[in-house]
């Protein structure tokens, strides 16, 4: 079976294998679903499996992975080197322009296949392009060149034209399961069992980000954790001490490290939630800060705590979606946690 150092995504992998057997492969695919989850690793392995030359020879279809297979294809695609596949990503980039495409997709997917039977243009991060670059991008989508297949991925399908949308086959992927990514972090020796824990419970289903979560990136959440319990909602002072820590800077890591500060507070609220309902501790995410989370939980209401999280959900929508002053709406956020 092909796809199969691939964690979960059990239905999109059958589906896809079942339209690479049947000749049925669309020219376009939106790979959609939070980041982290293996869209990336889905569209390679597609790649993969359209040039692979054992997949091209039916009696061997059934007898090898990909995984398994060294054909020359196979070897040059996981390479990054094989000259018909070509993975486009524009890390750092917060708008990816006309020009952009046009040169490094567009010119490229004319030619005629090289050496496979596919021409397969992978876009990380295809919400990027800016309205001018998706609808110069649409043009290619209307009239595709014959033998190629492009495949979008993104964690913001909104963010898309609904004209690329419509052209593409979508295909959703949804988090992990909890229990697959802590069967992988596990396997860390740099982390302890109860930051193993923390780490997928902190994950949010994305194994790509539970195994970036370091025991540097743990202690910081206990530091922020920590230092938001001890603000005094009457001390102007230590509200905006904090706020000055949080990023507020539009790039894409100020937005990572912005995002995962919310998940933070929203963990460490969800397990005053299971506090409150009388949950055992070894449901809670943050299992080395009991004590402070359980003091905390037994002072505030059960409507009190989840006001902070519907505060939280919409201060992270005015942020991350609508056009908030960020100091504004983060002050704002602090004392409605801390009060």
């Amino acid at each position: 079976m092909l796809f199969t150092s691939i964690i979960g995504h059990e239905f999109q992998k059958e589906a896809l294998m079942r339209a690479v057997n049947e000749n049925r492969v669309s020219h376009a695919y939106l790979f959609f679903g939070p980041d982290g989850v293996g869209k990336k690793l889905v569209a390679i392995e597609l790649a993969r499996a359209l040039n692979c030359y054992n997949t091209g020879n039916k009696a061997n279809k059934k007898k090898i992975t990909i995984n398994e297979c060294d054909c020359i294809s196979c070897k040059k695609i996981k390479k990054g080197i094989h000259p018909d596949v070509f993975l486009i990503e524009y890390g750092g980039v917060k708008d990816i322009k006309v020009d952009q495409i046009r040169e490094e997709l567009e010119e490229r997917l004319y030619f005629k296949p090289f050496e496979g039977r596919f021409k397969v243009a992978i876009v990380d991060e295809a919400h990027r392009m800016n309205l001018n670059a998706q609808n110069a991008f649409l043009k290619t989508l209307e009239e595709p060149p014959s033998d190629s297949v492009i495949i979008l991925i993104t964690s913001q399908p909104q963010a898309l034209i609904p004209t690329i949308r419509s052209r593409c086959q979508s295909i959703e992927f949804k988090p992990l399961p909890e229990e697959s990514v802590f069967e992988e972090i596990k396997k860390r020796e740099d982390l302890s069992p109860d930051e193993s824990v923390i780490a997928s419970r902190l994950s949010g289903g994305s194994l790509g980000r539970a195994l970036s979560l370091d025991k540097e990136l743990l202690q910081e959440r206990k530091e922020i954790i920590m230092k938001l319990s001890d603000i005094n909602p009457n001390s102007a002072s230590q509200v905006l001490d904090f706020v000055e820590s949080m990023p507020r800077g539009s790039s894409p890591r100020d937005i990572d490290r912005l995002m995962f500060i919310f998940d933070i507070i929203s963990l460490w609220l969800r397990d005053m939630v299971l506090i409150k309902i009388g949950f055992s501790e070894d449901f809670l995410s943050n299992r080395d800060l009991i004590s402070l989370t359980r003091r905390l939980a037994d002072g505030w209401s059960m409507d009190n705590i989840l006001n902070k999280i519907k505060f939280l959900e919409k201060t992270w929508y005015a942020v991350f979606r609508g056009n908030a002053n960020k100091q504004i709406a983060l002050e704002n956020l602090v004392l409605g946690i801390v009060d």
